[in-house]
């Protein structure tokens, strides 16, 4: 950890910590096999939602949701609208997106639990139904009520690309957002 002046600086090692520590919780293995999936989850949410942050109220950044163009415009669940951009290259409904942000980012970080109808799975080969390479699917359970699995594999790679385009950007962007020209 080092001293930084600018966020942009802070942003370039917290990134790239978060990663690290989200494929250590990945890679980790529990006497049942399972993963530190809470933890990778909340730590791959919160790139996300960083991400995110910076685009807040920027009137030159789209994003298309729905087939529409829109915007970041306030806090919470549209940070989440960066899934969609050209840093993580998903094609999310608003319903979508909107449901990851309050039964994952947000029930993970405040409550230590997941939202109703939701899984969180190491790898998406186990589906065996040609998801692999999805981070986040949406299936109908028996009783016809949705359920939504987040891969973590997935979701990590996809974080990955996205802190690397970022990466490219964060000198042009951060100095620029709220919270960058706040910075003290």
């Amino acid at each position: 950890m080092s001293r930084h002046t600018t966020p942009s600086s802070m942003i370039k090692e917290s990134l790239p910590e978060f990663l690290n520590a989200a494929k250590f919780c990945l890679e980790f293995r529990k006497k049942d096999g399972g993963c530190l999936g809470y933890s990778c989850a909340l730590l791959l949410f919160s790139v996300i939602d960083s991400i995110g942050s910076y685009f807040r109220g920027n009137s030159q950044f789209e994003i298309n949701i729905d087939y529409q163009a829109t915007k970041i415009n306030k806090d919470g669940w549209e940070h989440f609208k960066i899934l969609n951009s050209n840093y993580f290259k998903q094609n999310l409904s608003e319903n979508f997106i909107r449901k990851l942000y309050s039964s994952y980012r947000s029930f993970l970080s405040h409550n230590a639990v997941l939202g109703r109808d939701s899984l969180m799975i190491i790898d998406n080969t186990i589906l065996n139904d040609g998801t692999f390479g999805r981070p986040f699917i949406e299936k109908q359970s028996h009783n016809m009520t949705k359920c939504y699995i987040i891969s973590l594999s997935e979701l990590y790679s996809i974080c990955e690309i996205a802190v690397s385009e970022f990466y490219k950007d964060i000198d042009n962007v951060v100095p620029y957002s709220k919270q960058g020209s706040t910075f003290h």
